[in-house]
């Protein structure tokens, strides 16, 4: 694709955050080249402060040519009458002893040896209380001022045996008393690759010592916390999402560059544990920084799918993981060695990262050009601390503030998206509110329409019963008027129930029961026969649907009774538990005595009056009752089952 094209591709707001970031790497680059070229340098192993030179609460770094006495413990003593006769050569601080030739000699990196300078103070410094920041060397080292050992780190010796690996930057307080201060520092190093000081020894007074060490310790306790909460933070997250693995990886990236950030700068972890054990130290730093782009990738592989391709993300998932491996169970001496391999990997990789970027932002996916800054913003960060590593550039490392501008802008526009998120569950909260309030109209409505169809059936029940009634009524008003008298009190007190009760949803039992034996006597009179009624189990503060009992009686006679047949109706209730829930049980009864055994099949209700008494149990007991009816050996029976609990 054509560089040109593709740049007009990326929206312009991605093109902004790569412009600045590129000027910020910029002003860093500047501020560090102005301040080098402002600052005073050590030439042959001296360095004399002008009269005119203050402080100024500021410090000053011992930068340049120190002289450096190859396999030599040497002390003050030794730099008499004699200094002439001792071989020395010139070694730069910042730098690696191992990576300069003098008078055509190779340093061996495992090795020792001896820094000096002499520092020219100004007479209104003597007496002023003043210290050095001594960073760690490559791998311990011994100071001495004027003669005595101000600081020491580990145990230095001139082999590998007597020598003990320690990694603490320090702060060294003292008072000079002379004009002329002597420098003495021995270093030993029989693990590293390179040896020597990687970064500046500093000197300023007391309170500006104590206040760059607060600050640089206080960023790093400002960056380690940062990153446990982020990672906590997104792994909470992922606990409560858990098929979002992108959260997973994020917290895990995370949480590798806080142990990287653990072990590096202030070396946090050697404050809180002073006995860790050295080569541990290095293991977990650079297992911490191998990890860290198999989870950046697994990250980055789930949050832009359409982006990614498998075959390189597996491909530098592999390299780093073997890296970090043969880190855990490789001896320390060849921990280094995988740095540069390493370092060509990373950048390779970043360049991969920074594809998918592009593409995603081309492609307009969410979030993609905040997160193609910080990645551009990390990766400068990278290469500053790459040449710095090799000792081609003079600043400092800058790779932690990159991881946490990356953690801050992914951190932002993850919870950006989870706003839109919260504002779609709202939105949808609302929606789900309006629908169960549709839902609750409509099942009401579906309730007013249960009812309109109970009335219908009642009309088409009741008629029918109350013409049968009055056609007996006149037949025994001329015959026998005490009869008539009878059979109209008892249709008076049935009718009269049924006007109280039908409207309503539910009824005590003892109403539903005097209703049925007004029509049981309502119907002796009518069919002059002898009709029997009893009930079994019920209780008096039982509660059931107005005319269900009413109603089968009816349909009793309608379809059981017959001029031979002898009718008799039970009413049997019972309590069950099934499958940790309780349930009533009606069993209502039909016995006619005249007729045969057959064959006892039980069915689903159908007709007019079962339905109706289906209608009224599904308005009272909805979804939690069932009905069961069909022949018995001497007549007929319906079944009624209730959940009660």
């Amino acid at each position: 694709m054509n560089h040109n094209l593709l740049l007009r591709r990326i929206p312009r707001s991605a093109l902004n955050h790569i412009s600045a970031a590129i000027v910020i790497l910029t002003i860093f680059s500047c501020n560090n080249e102005s301040t080098n070229n402002s600052i005073l340098k050590v030439k042959n192993g001296k360095l004399i402060l002008p009269e005119t030179f203050v402080l100024n609460q500021t410090s000053i770094k011992l930068d340049g040519e120190w002289d450096f006495y190859y396999q030599k413990f040497l002390s003050s003593a030794d730099f008499g009458t004699s200094n002439s006769q001792i071989e020395k050569g010139i070694v730069s601080i910042p730098g690696f002893w191992n990576e300069i030739k003098y008078e055509e000699k190779e340093y061996d990196a495992k090795s020792y040896g001896t820094y000096r300078m002499l520092l020219t103070l100004p007479n209104h410094l003597i007496n002023q209380k003043l210290s050095f920041y001594v960073p760690h060397s490559f791998t311990t080292y011994r100071m001495f001022l004027n003669g005595s050992m101000i600081s020491e780190n580990g145990i230095v010796g001139t082999n590998e045996e007597d020598t003990k690996e320690y990694w603490l930057p320090k702060i060294v307080f003292f008072t000079p008393n002379a004009k002329t201060m002597e420098i003495i520092i021995h270093v030993a190093n029989f693990k590293s690759l390179n040896a020597g000081f990687r970064q500046s020894i500093e000197f300023g007074t007391e309170e500006t010592m104590i206040r760059t060490k607060q600050t640089r310790v206080a960023l790093d306790i400002f960056l380690i916390a940062s990153l446990f909460v982020i990672s906590l933070y997104h792994f909470t997250l992922f606990l409560l999402r858990k098929k979002d693995l992108s959260l997973l990886y994020f917290s895990l990236y995370s949480f590798s560059s806080m142990i990287y950030q653990f072990t590096s700068g202030e070396f946090f972890l050697m404050i809180l544990f002073p006995d860790f054990e050295w080569r541990w130290l290095i293991k977990i730093f650079f297992i911490s920084i191998y990890l860290t782009f198999p989870f950046l990738l697994s990250f980055i592989g789930k949050v832009f799918t359409n982006e990614i391709d498998k075959i390189p993300l597996n491909l530098f998932q592999f390299i780093f993981l073997s890296f970090s491996v043969f880190v855990l169970f490789s001896e320390s001496t060849w921990i280094e060695k995988t740095l540069l391999p390493a370092e060509i990997s990373m950048l390779f990789c970043c360049i991969y990262i920074f594809w998918i970027l592009t593409k995603a932002v081309i492609h307009k996916r969410e979030s993609a050009s905040g997160f193609l800054f910080g990645f551009l913003f990390l990766f400068l960060t990278i290469l500053n601390d790459i040449l710095f590593e090799k000792n081609i550039i003079k600043t400092e490392v800058y790779a932690p503030i990159g991881n946490f501008v990356l953690f801050f802008s992914q951190s932002f526009f993850l919870s950006k998206n989870h706003s839109k998120l919260h504002v779609t569950i709202e939105k949808q909260k609302l929606e789900l509110e309006q629908s169960v309030i549709l839902k609750d109209k409509i099942y009401h409505a579906n309730i007013q329409s249960k009812r309109m169809e109970l009335e219908l059936y009642k009309k088409s029940i009741q008629p029918h019963f109350l013409m049968n009634s009055l056609s007996a009524i006149r037949y025994w008003v001329s015959e026998s008027p005490d009869k008539s008298e009878q059979i109209l009190d008892s249709l008076v007190g049935e009718l009269h129930i049924i006007l109280k009760v039908a409207s309503k949803q539910l009824i005590p039992i003892v109403d539903e029961i005097a209703l049925c034996k007004y029509h049981i006597g309502v119907m002796k009179m009518r069919m002059e026969k002898d009709y029997r009624f009893k009930t079994i189990g019920i209780s008096p503060t039982e509660v059931i649907p107005p005319l269900i009992f009413h109603t089968l009686i009816e349909n009793a006679f309608t379809h059981e009774d017959s001029l031979k047949a002898r009718l008799s109706f039970v009413i049997l209730k019972k309590n069950i538990k099934k499958d940790g829930n309780l349930f009533s049980v009606y069993c209502f009864v039909v016995y006619n005595h005249c007729k045969v055994e057959k064959e006892n099949i039980m069915k689903h209700g159908s007709g007019t009056g079962l339905e109706y008494v289906r209608l009224r149990l599904e308005e009272s007991y909805s979804g939690k009752w069932s009905l069961q009816h069909g022949k018995s050996k001497k007549g007929y029976r319906v079944i009624i089952q209730i959940q009660t609990l």
